[in-house]
């Protein structure tokens, strides 16, 4: 039988492999620590009858991404503390606590309150954080706002959460995307909405009403085709550009116009449906490959976007 020959590591590889070992024990330890200090903490916390908690922030750090951010205007978080586990159970005392910020650079934040107090007989307090932007920004950039709110009196509490405020169109938006000598372009036509609108009126649903994506998604399939989220019309020059008549979205359309070029009719224009909070994309092959048609959506491109909803 042949022997297995065992190589032993050199001393140099068996100090990493130790490395390793004690900072996996470290990070885990770390993180299996913490939860149990919390724990403890919170059980002494509940023998003292002591409450400190928050609809947003929490012990542990949460984390939030706000979507459709326009960039300009503030945006406004209201932070609601209370000191009560339920209606039962409730601090009997007053609670006085501090605020702090730590914001992205491009950003100021302001609250209208740096401290406060939780009083015993309401057991609830407030304040609002403002995020005011000090620079210009685009689709798809975005700020961190992180907000501490921690008890001082008469225990020591800390809670906090991180707030993400990403640059975005909440609605319908396009763009056309397109580089010289590329065969075909691609309009990219994305819907934010998050409701559908009934066309159709069934059971108690009337023409105009709007459902939210968990009603509509209650229906049954033969409700769900007299609501749409958004309807898209693309109309084009043939002499341009031609639609791949291939693609999932051109074969989900209706309404097809055509005109006719040489004896041939040739489509100029259809219409398609769109799911809420999603995207399609359409290719259109370029009669001059030497062009570049790219647009982001701010004017009149080579394909017209008509939107609907």
């Amino acid at each position: 039988m042949r022997k297995i020959r065992i190589k032993r590591l050199t001393k140099f590889q068996r100090g990493i492999v130790a490395i390793v070992g004690v900072l996996t024990f470290l990070t885990v330890g770390f993180t299996l620590g913490r939860f149990v200090y919390h724990q403890v903490l919170n059980f002494y916390f509940r023998t003292q009858n002591f409450y400190f908690e928050s609809d947003k922030l929490t012990q542990d750090g949460a984390s939030y991404s706000l979507d459709y951010w326009n960039g300009v205007d503030p945006y406004n978080i209201v932070i609601n503390l209370n000191s009560f586990k339920n209606n039962h159970l409730k601090s009997d005392s007053d609670i006085d606590y501090k605020v702090s910020l730590n914001c992205s650079s491009a950003v100021i934040c302001n609250s209208t309150k740096d401290s406060g107090t939780i009083y015993h007989d309401s057991n609830n307090d407030q304040f609002i954080v403002t995020i005011t932007p000090t620079q210009t920004f685009k689709d798809g950039d975005s700020v961190v706002a992180e907000i501490v709110a921690e008890s001082v009196s008469p225990y020591h509490k800390k809670l906090s959460a991180q707030f993400k405020l990403v640059v975005g169109t909440y609605g319908l938006s396009h763009e056309i995307i397109d580089h010289e000598n590329d065969v075909y372009l691609e309009v990219k036509v994305t819907n934010t909405l998050l409701f559908y609108t009934v066309k159709e009126a069934f059971g108690s649903y009337q023409v105009g009403d709007q459902l939210a994506i968990a009603q509509y998604n209650a229906l049954s399939t033969e409700d769900k085709k007299k609501c749409v989220s958004a309807t898209i019309t693309l109309s084009f020059d043939p002499n341009v550009v031609y639609v791949d008549n291939n693609s999932t979205t051109f074969l989900q359309g209706y309404d097809i116009q055509t005109e006719k070029m040489n004896g041939y009719d040739y489509i100029n224009q259809f219409t398609f449906d769109m799911e809420a909070s999603s995207s399609s994309m359409v290719r259109f092959y370029k009669k001059d490959v030497t062009k570049d048609y790219s647009s982001d959506g701010s004017s009149e491109g080579v394909v017209k976007v008509e939107y609907r909803y």
